[in-house]
């Protein structure tokens, strides 16, 4: 990747547009639960060398994953998303934002999903967590994850 210290990288939040959410994800300023499922990425804490050896281009970290191992980027020339391991960096799929977030509810619904009493409550307790992220089609995207929980 090309060298992005974290000071650009909230510039180019703001620039893009993304939500604040993740200036605060970079500064690590969410509070937990959510602090484990959006940590600042590894990649910020490499040196311009270690970033070049990903190889990946204009891209923007924006989190990584709670082991830490999988980072979730913003590809800026292509405007798409991208995930990788740190450990080996090969990118094998781009996603929509849709594609991309959808994931993530799914895995925040299956890791918050024993903390409720059923389903409809999980997905309004991951709606509260990720509310600052402003997901216009959260409802939409909770629905569609549902639809494929009840419907294997």
């Amino acid at each position: 990747m090309n060298y992005l210290p974290r000071e650009k990288a909230k510039e180019l939040i703001q620039e893009i547009g993304f939500s604040k959410f993740f200036i605060d994800v970079i500064d690590g300023r969410l509070d937990s639960p959510i602090s484990i499922y959006f940590g600042c990425p590894t990649l910020y804490y490499l040196s311009d060398e270690e970033q070049a050896a990903y190889n990946l281009g204009d891209i923007l970290p924006l989190w990584e994953d709670a082991g830490g191992y999988m980072q979730y980027a913003y590809d800026i020339e292509r405007k798409d998303y991208i995930i990788f391991d740190i450990e080996d960096g090969d990118v094998s799929s781009r996603y929509t934002w849709d594609e991309l977030i959808k994931s993530v509810i799914d895995t925040l619904i299956e890791h918050e999903y024993d903390e409720h009493e059923n389903l409809e409550e999980t997905i309004s307790a991951v709606k509260f967590l990720l509310a600052d992220l402003n997901i216009g089609n959260f409802d939409k995207l909770a629905a569609d994850i549902q639809s494929e929980w009840e419907n294997p």
